[in-house]
């Protein structure tokens, strides 16, 4: 999968909810969120990870796109691994870092809308 001509590739300016994560392998993640009411509206990440974190990203990304809060937070590394049949077993961390940075991301729009 080519994932650099990918739309959901790429940084935001002041999206609802945002998140960093580096990983145990040393790749790096960041999800953006702008949301509609309860629904995601648009997601971008950005990685400097190998082939396989970028499949992950875009994939969790095309998972999540346009979808309620209570359906977005569903989201699961074997969500991510079922869409990714050919993922080395060696890369299922990938599945990891992507849902732990879209989780935190989620986290904290939700808590800025709860607090706000």
């Amino acid at each position: 999968m080519n994932t650099t001509d990918t739309q959901y590739f790429g940084r935001m300016n002041d999206p609802d909810g945002s998140a960093y994560v580096k990983g145990i392998c040393g790749d790096t993640m960041e999800f953006y969120l702008i949301f509609k009411g309860d629904v995601i509206q648009s997601v971008k990440y950005f990685t400097d990870g190998c082939e396989h974190t970028r499949s992950c990203a875009d994939t969790a990304a095309g998972l999540v796109e346009g979808k309620e809060i209570s359906e977005a937070m569903m989201l699961s590394p074997g969500m991510i691994k079922n869409e990714l049949p050919d993922l080395p077993s060696g890369h299922l961390h990938c599945t990891i870092l992507t849902t732990i940075t879209f989780l935190k991301a989620l986290a904290e729009f939700i808590y800025k809308r709860e607090t706000s």
